[in-house]
């Protein structure tokens, strides 16, 4: 049976909201072993009704036994496309089997799309920036937000209510007991954050213009209504003040995130010595790859997203980085890029190596400004340790 709630927002507006906890990779790449939520939402009006998103593909049967709790599917007017992406559309199909009448709406681009992947045949409705929708005194206007994190994302805006839906933009990873932003706890923004870093951020300065479009255009929602996550109707700047800060990579005071692969001990050792007289002073996050531990990749893109400074340390692996460390830098070039911090590089080898060249590369592709750099055979001088600490320290006061 499927987890499933309704909610009345205000007068006439409803949350549709599916906790999906059976999915584990979100996009089947990100680790959320937290889970997350798909949240459509209704407004019924005398003369029909609109429907904001809709759910995962595998929900579909869910959403339509929901829509029928709040209205008859026939009565759907509209169905808003805020974004294509399938976890708001795949169940498309499904709902044009019980109404092929309502009017699709979104931005040109979203037709193609959405006839491509489900080949529906209700009309398209393309929708122009800051155009408006009215049903029944129900007024609705949209808000281009192109690559946010696809070219067809919009945000949609309930003028009566002032009700902003949002889709992606504001949205969290999580399963909360509540439904609205109610003591918010820091491990709620945690997820916030981490869906913003591993769904958004490649287009985190898209994002930022897509929040100051909204900001531009002088309307106080009262209500963030995001496709994922808590309804936020207490404190809505909040949200968007925190997504702001995360997508420009504001810095947390004097927090150093450390990264290592270490095979065989020699770069674990050397990280050590660097980072045990740091401790106490700064706050030293640090994450490794090992033959007995890994973390996960999703929780160190969150936290470099938030550091003052980044050190880096990788073994020479057939002459090149290990794997995981290249891997995690070539993400970091694309969910960090352009993200300016202060890095620190360190790279050991037994014979020979080119990794700190290739690590260098990918550091300075995504942003990072490399403040210095130890190569080391097997271990490293107490000249270059000291030199390296010194270095962070810099970095981080």
């Amino acid at each position: 049976m499927s987890n499933y709630q309704i909610e009345e927002l205000t007068n006439g507006v409803y949350l549709l909201r599916l906790n999906d906890t059976e999915v584990k990779y979100f996009e089947s790449n990100w680790y959320i072993p937290e889970g997350i939520t798909y949240n459509a939402y209704v407004i019924k009006t005398d003369e029909g009704a609109i429907l904001f998103d809709l759910w995962k593909a595998k929900y579909a049967d869910a959403l339509m036994d929901a829509i029928k709790e709040i209205t008859e599917p026939s009565s759907i007017r509209y169905v808003v496309i805020n974004h294509a992406e399938p976890d708001h559309t795949g169940s498309i199909t499904r709902f044009s089997e019980e109404n092929s009448e309502a009017t699709f709406v979104g931005i040109p681009i979203a037709e193609s799309i959405l006839r491509a992947k489900y080949n529906f045949q209700n009309k398209f409705r393309p929708v122009r920036n800051e155009e408006e929708l009215s049903l029944g005194g129900a007024k609705i206007r949209f808000y281009y937000t192109p690559w946010v994190h696809w070219p067809e994302t919009m945000m949609s805006y309930y003028l009566n209510e002032q009700i902003l839906f949002t889709c992606d933009a504001f949205g969290s990873y999580s399963i909360q007991k509540s439904i609205f932003d109610e003591n918010v706890s820091d491990e709620y923004m945690y997820y916030a954050k981490k869906y913003l870093v591993t769904v958004i951020g490649t287009y985190r300065e898209n994002l930022i213009k897509g929040i100051e479009k909204i900001e531009a255009s002088k309307i106080t929602p009262k209500i963030i209504a995001p496709s994922h996550g808590l309804i936020w109707k207490n404190n809505p700047t909040d949200i968007i003040r925190a997504y702001r800060d995360w997508a420009e990579g504001k810095p947390s005071d004097k927090t150093l995130v450390v990264v290592y692969a270490s095979m065989y001990g020699s770069t674990a050792d050397a990280v050590e010595n660097v980072i045990r007289p740091l401790r106490g002073e700064y706050k030293v996050k640090v994450f490794s790859f090992t033959d007995d531990h890994r973390d996960n990749i999703e929780d160190i893109l969150t936290e470099v997203n938030s550091a003052k400074a980044v050190l880096i340390a990788s073994p020479t692996y057939e002459t090149g980085a290990h794997p995981s460390i290249n891997y995690l830098l070539e993400i970091l070039a694309t969910k960090i890029k352009g993200v300016k911090k202060p890095a620190v590089i360190l790279t050991s080898y037994a014979w020979g190596s080119t990794a700190d060249k290739k690590n260098l590369k990918l550091l300075q592709d995504a942003g990072f400004e490399v403040i210095d750099q130890a190569t080391f055979k097997e271990k490293m001088t107490q000249a270059e340790t000291n030199r390296v600490i010194e270095s962070l320290k810099k970095a981080l006061d």
